[in-house]
């Protein structure tokens, strides 16, 4: 088993992908130079992976009437590489998850990810949005039409991605279709649980894959779920959620609804991860740190604009000074890490078949997360 102490990813790289940018003479010191520090400290005594240079790119792609969100991320490889289908959360563009999607791509993945206009942040510009009613905003979000929808909207996605491949698109040809998986953060978990299978009976995704292993960040499971449709999910699944998971729409009540998911899946090889300390915005893996603010940041939104003292009244949380976006407190470190870490043994062990992933996740990692969290 490969334990020996070196950082998973260049202190640069996890930088950039933080948004990590030193400040100028007379800004605050940056915490976040030292959390990432921290982050680098705990995964070199974890599971160590392949680490492959990346190269990747952002688009907009025109599909139909609609316009969809997409990035691509994988190794720079001369190789067939295997496929993780990334599906954002509510309120996310593509580059949602770019924390976890960095770590899978040089670990040897290549990452696409999509999300439509919809349900990226362009809601927050809605009526709904605007008059505070967040939870009202949710609410058809997660409705089996919305689901229908965003399920046609990566069909369509992997259609003309298969056409690009075949039109001499290099990197996309170089995509093992036999090797893919899923994953997916909030409004994005629902969707990737459908693709693996959690639907009632009856029905089917409508998506020509079949997912060799499923990733689910805070995964959606809606008040009364039947635990049989979950027992449905045909991969091995990695659910990760925990006690601060909550949802800033109030749209799940409490993380043990999330819980249900992992306790109900049945196929051999699945892991539910349950952190201590890891909130929602902390497992987006987006923008965990905001930058210190300055003076003339004070009583701005957490988009930066200039807050009228509305848009809060039903759930979603303000962000600001010492704590993380949308008001959670800042990131804890090794929850961080706990989530890469054991994020990428996973991939590792199930899609790759690697021995010492197997081995760490079953033996080193319970050691490993301490009081951070559990394995089950």
């Amino acid at each position: 088993m490969n334990l020996q102490p070196r950082y998973w990813l260049a202190v640069g790289a996890l930088v950039g992908s933080l948004g990590l940018i030193s400040g100028c003479a007379g800004d605050p010191p940056d915490p976040r130079i030292k959390f990432t520090e921290r982050i680098n400290e705990h995964l070199a005594t974890a599971y160590q992976p392949a680490h492959n240079e990346t190269s990747g790119w952002d688009a907009i792609w025109q599909l139909g009437q609609q316009s969809v969100d997409v990035t691509w991320l994988a190794p720079v490889t001369q190789g067939r590489v295997p496929l993780i289908i990334y599906l954002p959360g509510l309120g996310e563009g593509a580059s949602g998850g770019v924390v976890w999607r960095n770590a899978w791509a040089q670990a040897g993945y290549a990452v696409l990810s999509v999300q439509g206009h919809a349900y990226d942040k362009s809601i927050f510009s809605s009526r709904q949005a605007l008059d505070g009613d967040f939870r009202g905003l949710a609410s058809s979000d997660y409705t089996a039409a919305a689901l229908r929808d965003r399920l046609s909207t990566l069909q369509e996605v992997l259609t003309e991605v298969r056409k690009r491949a075949a039109k001499g698109d290099a990197q996309l040809a170089a995509i093992d279709w036999s090797q893919v998986v899923v994953a997916g953060f909030d409004v994005g978990a629902q969707t990737a649980e459908a693709l693996a299978g959690a639907l009632e009976p009856g029905t089917t995704s409508g998506v020509a894959i079949e997912p060799k292993a499923v990733l689910l960040l805070s995964p959606y499971v809606e008040a009364g779920a039947r635990r049989e449709v979950f027992a449905q999910m045909s991969a091995p699944v990695l659910s990760m959620t925990g006690q601060e998971d909550e949802d800033p729409f109030n749209w799940v009540s409490s993380y043990r609804q999330r819980q249900v998911l992992g306790e109900s899946v049945t196929v051999p090889g699945s892991v539910q991860l349950e952190l201590d300390k890891a909130t929602h915005k902390t497992l987006s893996g987006t923008a965990l740190f905001n930058r210190p603010e300055k003076k003339a940041d004070k009583g701005s939104d957490a988009s930066g604009g200039a807050s009228k003292g509305r848009g809060h009244k039903h759930g979603a949380k303000s962000g600001g000074g010492s704590h993380g976006p949308m008001g959670e407190p800042a990131p804890d470190p090794k929850q961080v890490a706990a989530i890469q870490a054991i994020g990428v043994a996973f991939l590792d062990s199930r899609i790759k078949h690697n021995a010492a992933a197997t081995e760490w996740l079953q033996k080193g990692a319970p050691g490993w997360l301490g009081g951070a969290g559990s394995l089950k």
